[in-house]
């Protein structure tokens, strides 16, 4: 079973007026069938991780062929079909990760061990009214044929349709899962955010990509981080180029803990094709 900690430097992985909570916003419109990009995003590269932390890889058609993690710790090939992402493989394990749909929605996710064919992993989807993500299941398979539940993320949103907080919990003990932190974002801006695609992905997770998921519309100017034993708060700036951010600055400072009082610098940089 895996064991999950939050030391501050994995913090940096899911960092690169509060309004109230809806989990049921305004009726969202219809999710095309169509999972080109708009925005080509080349890579992100963030401070104290390995870089480029996430490369990206465009078709002609602006579809993802390639997604590159962590300077080449996994890299996955993606294929389409009827313009939806149907598989991504793992070219550095040979996991194939094949993508189940319901109502034009990511439902399920199975991952197949390259080694041994056998199912490693299942990732399970829920969305509310509004097609937006709510909740997220991760199971693995290598002691039990039928699947363990060793992580759960639970989404709410602001109003605006922007996302509100994550929780996440981990099954630590084996028997069963505990909250272990919680991410509050607020005081959004009004420009295009580009990386909120990692916000649910722990280092050593597969990274699970979801096209049609924008869990935030805009730039948090402040996220808030409850744990266990330690809280934190971070501030961001933004720096933009054509309306998309090029550069995000974050002050982390500990409000509770052993190190309450201290602060960290966190940087990162987004180039585009």
């Amino acid at each position: 079973m895996k064991k999950y900690f939050i030391p501050l430097i994995l913090l940096l992985a899911a960092s690169v007026s509060c309004k109230k909570h809806y989990d049921t916003p305004q009726q969202q419109p219809s999710l095309p069938l169509d999972d080109v990009r708009t925005v080509l995003l080349k890579e992100v590269v963030a401070q104290s991780l390995p870089n480029p932390y996430f490369h990206f890889t465009y078709d002609n058609q602006q579809y993802v062929k390639q997604i590159n993690f962590a300077s080449g710790l996994f890299i996955y090939n993606v294929e389409y079909e009827n313009k939806r992402v149907k598989k991504m493989t793992n070219i550095q394990n040979d996991n194939s990760i094949l993508y189940s749909y319901n109502n034009n929605q990511v439902s399920e996710i199975n991952e197949f061990s390259g080694g041994t064919g056998n199912k490693a992993f299942m990732y399970r989807f829920t969305y509310n009214s509004g097609n937006q993500l709510t909740g997220v299941l991760w199971f693995e398979f290598s002691a039990n044929p039928t699947g363990n539940l060793f992580k759960k993320a639970g989404l709410t949103y602001h109003a605006d349709g922007n996302l509100s907080t994550i929780e996440h919990y981990y099954n630590i003990s084996g028997t069963q899962l505990i909250l272990e932190k919680t991410d509050k974002f607020s005081n959004y801006d009004n420009k295009i955010n580009v990386d909120d695609f990692y916000l649910m992905k722990d280092f050593f997770d597969t990274y699970l990509f979801l096209p049609q998921e924008k869990l935030q519309k805009n730039n948090p100017l402040k996220q808030q981080i409850t744990g266990v034993k330690n809280d934190y708060e971070i501030s961001y700036t933004f720096q933009y180029q054509n309306n998309l951010p090029v550069k995000k600055t974050g002050m982390m400072r500990q409000t509770r803990g052993t190190n309450t009082g201290q602060s960290l610098q966190i940087i990162n940089q987004f180039n585009y094709y």
